[in-house]
């Protein structure tokens, strides 16, 4: 009785024992989530590259005519003719309007009779003169005689300089009478027809604009004029280049230089106007016509630059993910200048040659791993695949 009591607690303490041993075992083994943990995430990385990068704005414009003449009348008369096709392009010295001109070709016809009358007294009073101052040294005439001849004749040429003065104001009226292009341009509607009569003081008889070159107009507020003088000095100046898109969408096919800016602000808008100067042989820019400018400046040094896409912000300002040689990435904190185009310009808290990731940010987290592989394939490590880190 006693020896079935034993043997049913050794029994007892064994399974107890066996069941610990199982138990520990369990314990001792490493969670089946360790020993199939995964590899590191894969993210694309592009290097920080050093590049010469400018600046590109764009602002609406108008433009503006080098020369906008307005074609008035100088003396009056019937119009006779008007030879030129409205809305085309006329050369300096084409006739734009003919006057009637009989009675201003009569008026000089006459004063340059009674200037030949004169110059005929002239003589004769040269040869009175003459004649009483021989009779004088002789003499045989008094004095007086001699100062009224030379009263006469001094009164004859007065007589001719008025008359030749009237000469030259009949033929400058002749002159106006045949209305012609002061330059180059395109011609606009005419104010009056054939028939009509015209004097001086009436409205102009048709606008003449210049064609080529043409200017430019466009406003920008003063902050952006600061700020692009500062990065842009005079000397540099020339190097800004200025391109047009019409309104059609279409690209300009000439580029402009800048050659005013305004000395004033405008007090209603805080802007400043500046003037462009674009070539325009074929005629495509019109006066008026409304463009978008687009204002490009050429930097002297160059700058750090990343993919826009590297770019992240918090509270703290923009930040980027930095890959390590090792693979490491670390959230770095950047100063950035500007978006120019295809790429983010950075002041500062970058070096060229890191790797900062473009693709995959929501996988990388700071302090852990990441397969990092650039978007041609290279690895982040690959020496050809980036400049070394330069201080």
């Amino acid at each position: 009785m006693t020896e079935n009591r034993f043997s049913r607690h050794a029994g007892a303490i064994a399974l107890v024992a066996a069941q610990v041993l199982i138990a520990g075992c369990f314990l001792v083994s490493p969670p089946a989530s360790a020993q199939q943990a995964g590899p590191p995430p894969a993210v694309t990385v592009a290097p920080v590259t050093s590049a010469l990068v400018g600046e590109k704005r764009t602002f609406t414009g108008r433009v503006s005519a080098v020369e906008k003449i307005e074609i008035e009348p100088r003396v009056s008369g019937f119009v006779e003719s008007r030879p030129f096709v409205e809305g085309g392009v006329v050369a300096k010295g084409d006739t734009l309007f003919t006057i009637e001109s009989g009675a201003y070709e009569a008026t000089v016809m006459e004063i340059q009779g009674q200037i030949k009358s004169a110059e005929a007294e002239k003589t004769l009073a040269d040869i009175e003169y003459t004649r009483q101052s021989t009779l004088l040294k002789q003499g045989n005439v008094a004095e007086a005689v001699v100062q009224r001849a030379e009263a006469e004749r001094g009164k004859i040429e007065g007589t001719l300089l008025q008359l030749q003065g009237s000469l030259q104001r009949a033929e400058l009226d002749l002159s106006y009478t045949k209305i012609v292009a002061p330059t180059d341009g395109r011609i606009g509607l005419a104010s009056v027809d054939v028939g009509d009569f015209v004097t001086l003081g009436d409205p102009p008889l048709a606008i003449l604009t210049s064609v080529d070159p043409i200017n430019v107009l466009f406003p920008i507020d003063e902050a952006t004029l600061l700020d692009a003088r500062a990065r842009y000095p005079e000397e540099t100046a020339k190097n800004v280049i200025v391109e047009l898109t019409l309104a059609n969408g279409q690209e300009y096919d000439s580029k402009g230089s800048l050659d005013f800016i305004d000395v004033e602000v405008q007090q209603g808008t805080d802007t400043i106007t500046l003037r462009a100067s674009f070539a325009n042989p074929e005629g495509r820019l019109i006066d008026g016509q409304l463009v978008n400018v687009t204002v490009r400046g050429e930097a002297d040094e160059p700058s750090l630059t990343i993919s826009p896409q590297a770019l992240q912000k918090d509270q703290a300002g923009y930040f980027v993910l930095v890959v390590g040689d090792d693979g490491v990435v670390e959230k770095r904190q950047v100063e950035m200048d500007r978006v120019a185009g295809a790429v983010a310009v950075i002041k500062s808290g970058l070096k060229e040659g890191e790797m900062v990731i473009t693709e995959g940010l929501n996988k990388a987290r700071p302090g852990e791993k990441v397969d990092a592989a650039q978007a041609d394939g290279k690895t982040a490590a690959d020496p050809a695949g980036a400049p070394a880190a330069k201080e």
